[in-house]
């Protein structure tokens, strides 16, 4: 599993990580959560590879928390049909209770094409899961026109620009205006607002004047090993991204 760091612009601290599967293959390399998920849905087994890394994320997230380490929160990203599986439900429920994690400490991020209206079965399930404590975050915000209706059916917690968008927002007033509109819906909703995908110096720069929003990308900080996060993820490597200097 790798852990990619998840930082607040107002705090200019770490509020959580995103777990995400590689696998390291003996012949091709490292593989990325997508390619692997493309092979075990082909497999038949994409069900239970997700329950797997539900778990071992549980399992990381108490140790962290056994060795004092700053990292109370994980997500995950999930697809419409992994939230749908019994096992993968199962596991969840089993995982929190084996390592003494709180469902709060859990984001599962589904992303926007799987969760269409019509989708009654994952509302259903996602509503449990929304009752039983986990957040809910619906990623890849906007890159589809279901993005609106969608708020207004699923029990979301928070909302995920990905990298498609973060990759238009120089140079783009429109881009960036629906950046704006979004964080002051979700400032007023309650929602968190995550921007992923912050490949470069000028795109922090213009992130940095939405003080209520988190970040996430390689330029902050690539994904990572749980072995080396105090390595990279450490008070000096933090206070060089300069997120608490207030630009008003």
């Amino acid at each position: 599993m790798d852990y990619q760091p998840i930082v607040s612009v107002r705090s200019g601290a770490v509020t959580g990580a995103e777990a995400t599967i590689r696998w390291d293959h003996p012949h091709w390399g490292a593989l990325s959560q997508r390619a692997v998920y493309a092979v075990a849905d082909r497999l038949g087994a994409s069900s239970r590879i997700a329950s797997h890394a539900v778990g071992e994320a549980c399992r990381q997230l108490a140790h962290w928390k056994q060795d004092g380490v700053g990292v109370s929160a994980l997500s995950m990203r999930l697809s419409g049909a992994q939230l749908s599986a019994e096992s993968v439900f199962e596991r969840l429920a089993q995982s929190i209770a084996k390592f003494d994690i709180s469902s709060s400490q859990l984001t599962l991020e589904v992303p926007e094409m799987s969760a269409p209206e019509e989708s009654a079965s994952l509302i259903d399930r996602l509503k449990r899961l929304r009752q039983k404590g986990y957040g809910i975050v619906l990623g890849d915000f906007g890159a589809h026109h279901t993005a609106m209706s969608t708020l207004m059916v699923l029990p979301v917690t928070g909302v995920k620009f990905g990298e498609s968008f973060t990759g238009r927002l120089l140079g783009s007033p429109t881009t960036e205006a629906i950046l704006s509109s979004v964080s002051r819906l979700a400032h007023d909703l309650g929602f968190t607002l995550t921007v992923s995908g912050v490949e470069n110096g000028r795109q922090l720069e213009l992130l940095r004047r939405y003080r209520d929003i988190e970040l996430q990308g390689a330029y902050l900080f690539k994904p990572m090993r749980a072995e080396v996060w105090h390595e990279h993820v450490n008070p000096r490597a933090l206070s060089q991204l300069n997120l608490r200097e207030s630009l008003f």
